[in-house]
Order: structure tokens, then sequence, then C-alpha cells
């Protein structure tokens, strides 16, 4: 009697994995599937790969040189690489962090871009959108300026891809029948999004929330 309930368990068990994943003859060649379940659909998130202009983080370092608090005024000034200075635009986006307030973030915008005599560097002015009264000449800053390095790629939300054995890969979604690994190479991360260089097209759609146990069933590593 305890023998046929344990064999009765083990059939179970493998008849609800077999409904969810299971071995396809592919050429000759095993090919695991995995079927999505109803309650797993709404717990993923889907996301479009769509081509974006590539988008920089500069870290810099920058000091306060003027805070005219009613004419809302507040320059702060960045020594810049030279070679940095070409991806850099007036209008571009910038957080500023200052060494005595480290808890607190000022938002600006670039607002002039010029070489220096030393052709190594150049300066950097950003314009403070909401000028505070205590910030002072002289203080220096941690800068991040946002800005466009001239290329355009594909791009995805960062937890679509998933790092393993030191490579990346996605899922690609096609229906809740159809889920693939695909192994990408990877450019560079800004914020939450991450640039793809080779391995996925525009409009495909990757799974980015979520998909560790579709990924774990579906692949071979």
């Amino acid at each position: 009697m305890k023998f046929s309930f344990f064999f009765l368990i083990l059939f179970a068990a493998g008849f609800c994995l077999t409904a969810c994943k299971h071995p396809e003859i592919d050429g000759g060649a095993t090919k695991k599937t995995f079927v999505l379940s109803d309650t797993m659909l709404k717990t993923i998130r889907i996301d479009t790969a769509n081509l974006k202009p590539v988008q920089r983080e500069l870290q810099l370092r920058g000091k306060v040189v003027r805070n005219n608090k009613m004419a809302h005024n507040t320059d702060v000034l960045i020594d810049v690489p030279a070679a940095d200075l070409i991806n850099v635009q007036t209008g571009d986006e910038a957080e500023i962090i200052t060494d005595s307030l480290p808890e607190k973030v000022f938002y600006g915008k670039v607002e002039n871009v010029s070489p220096s005599k030393d052709s190594s560097t150049g300066h950097l002015n950003i314009l403070l959108t909401s000028p505070e009264a205590w910030l002072k000449p002289r203080m220096k800053t941690a800068v991040i300026v946002h800005c466009n390095d001239g290329n355009d790629m594909i791009a995805i939300p960062e937890t679509a891809v998933i790092a393993d054995h030191s490579k990346n890969f996605v899922l690609v979604f096609k229906d809740k029948y159809n889920i693939q690994v695909r192994e990408v190479k990877t450019y560079t991360t800004t914020g939450d999004i991450i640039y793809i260089l080779r391995g996925l097209n525009v409009g495909e759609n990757v799974i980015s929330a979520h998909q560790q146990q579709i990924y774990e069933a579906l692949s071979d590593n």
C-alpha cells in the first residue's frame, strides 16, 4: 500500500512537470519547450525592444562658481576630458551633489560647453533648475551629466538581461507556447536601460520581470 501511494505521487509530479516543460526532437537534437501558465502570464512583464539614442552618464567633478538666488541663477563649473566634450550639448540634464550636502541632489541643465586653453580638457557650465540659498561659491561637487553618445541601439529594461556563466541572455517572448533563450551582447547601461549590440531585433518582445524560473527551465547552462 505504501509503495503504491509513493508511486502515485511520483507519477503525479512527473505529469505536472510534463505539462509545463517537455523535450521535443528537432533534427535529432532534444529541444526544451516551456508552456507558460495563465497565472505566470499575469505575473511576468513583457517589454518591446526599441531603437533609441544611447544615453551616457558622465561622472565628473566640479565646483559652484556663482549663486544668485534672487536672479534664479546658480552656476556649477565642471572640468571635462576633451574626449567627452563632443558628446555633451547645451540642454543636457545634470545631477549635482555637493560634498557638504551629500544627502541632497540638485538638478540642472548644461548652459554652456567650451574648450579650455589646455586642449586635454574643457569646461561645462551647469545652470541649476531651482537655485538654493545654501549653495556657496567654491563648494566642491560631484556631477552626473546625461548625454547622447551619438549612436542608436536597441534598448530594453536592464532587468530583462540574465547574467549566467559570464554571458548575458534574454527570454524572447512570442506567445505562451513560444519562449526562446537568446544570448545577447550588451553595450552599456544607463539608469534602468541596457543597450544591446547584437542578439536582439527591434520589435521583439522580452520578459523583463519574474523570468528566472522560466530561464532555468529552458536553459542548458
